[in-house]
């Protein structure tokens, strides 16, 4: 029994990642693999967050190009409140 439990002990290309049956490379493994799963949920988080904030621009302009048409902005004010939008 001792001998089928470590016989892949010293091969780095067994299974297990050479820590043999009965070592600790089902754990690192799993642990790499939580850490791929987490990173992969936290990136579809992050992206989108960020298309929400880029729809959010076209809004502004629509709502700067109302208050202009409203006569509530001068040309210049306008154009400046587009350029810091864009």
């Amino acid at each position: 029994m001792y001998h089928t439990l470590f016989w892949n002990a010293g091969r780095v290309a067994g299974p297990c990642l050479g820590f043999g049956y009965a070592g600790a490379g089902r754990w690192v493994m799993g642990l790499v693999l939580a850490a791929v799963l987490a990173s992969l949920v936290l990136s579809i988080i992050a992206i989108v967050r960020t298309s929400r904030k880029r729809m959010d621009k076209p809004e502004a302009l629509r709502i700067l190009e109302k208050r202009y048409a409203q006569g509530e902005l001068t040309k210049e004010a306008f154009e400046a409140m587009r350029k810091d939008l864009y």
